[in-house]
């Protein structure tokens, strides 16, 4: 292969090996696709959502009518502004709570759970993960129906109140793999390897080539060529 390349030259020499770049991209395509769909355990997810309020936030002012919704829900009371506050702190730290409190961290077993805190607010989703769909939902909405007993415990009863906002359904499709995307890397991993191989029987190619060659060879030009008519046919 010449040292000085060219785009030109480049395209030139993908084009001698194109069908074997070709064949390559496309049997590693089939391997990725194929082992996306029939080798990787799919993964279900499911989540459940719950909403914690200071004590005050509800029972303060709970002959008030409702003054605001989540998802449909009515959030009982006045919140004023120090209220939204201390509910967001103590979701914050019912996050940790939760993940290591005995009672929840039980229910955990048959699934993959993270808590997370939403957008720094007092609710609280439970993220299940599990390869049978309806475990992952079942898992969530037993941690969410836990979660105020946990609460109870670790707060005692006239601290708050913990309510489930959003119950857990089992999904019909699965988060992982993702077998499209999956297909695409291996379509561009094939593709890669086909240039690769390309490039590297150029560089083991030590035969002459006619025109360009022979003219570097011997530093003359080549003004004729004689055709080799039993192989051109």
């Amino acid at each position: 292969m010449p040292k000085d390349l060219t785009p030109q030259k480049i395209l030139a020499m993908i084009m001698r090996h194109v069908k074997l770049i070709i064949l390559i991209a496309a049997l590693v395509t089939l391997i990725a696709y194929g082992y996306s769909s029939f080798f990787i355990t799919p993964v279900y997810s499911a989540s459940s959502l719950i909403m914690i309020q200071n004590y005050s936030d509800y029972y303060t002012n709970n002959n008030t009518q409702p003054t605001t919704s989540y998802n449909g829900y009515n959030m009982s009371g006045r919140i004023d502004s120090g209220n939204i506050s201390a509910s967001s702190t103590i979701a914050s730290n019912c996050v940790i709570l939760f993940s290591n409190s005995p009672d929840m961290t039980s229910l955990m077993s048959n699934a993959s759970v993270s808590i997370e805190q939403v957008d720094d607010q007092n609710f609280i989703r439970f993220n299940c993960s599990s390869a049978n769909p309806q475990v992952a939902a079942n898992v969530a909405n037993q941690l969410a129906e836990q979660a105020p007993k946990t609460f109870a415990s670790l707060y005692g009863k006239n601290r708050g109140r913990v309510d489930t906002i959003q119950s857990a359904t089992a999904p019909t499709s699965p988060v992982s793999p993702n077998i499209n995307q999956n297909t695409l890397i291996g379509l561009g991993i094939g593709l890669v390897l086909g240039i690769l191989l390309a490039f590297f029987l150029e560089i083991i190619d030590t035969t002459l080539k006619p025109g360009d060659d022979l003219a570097k060879l011997y530093g003359l030009p080549v003004f004729a060529e004689i055709v080799d008519f039993e192989k051109e046919g």
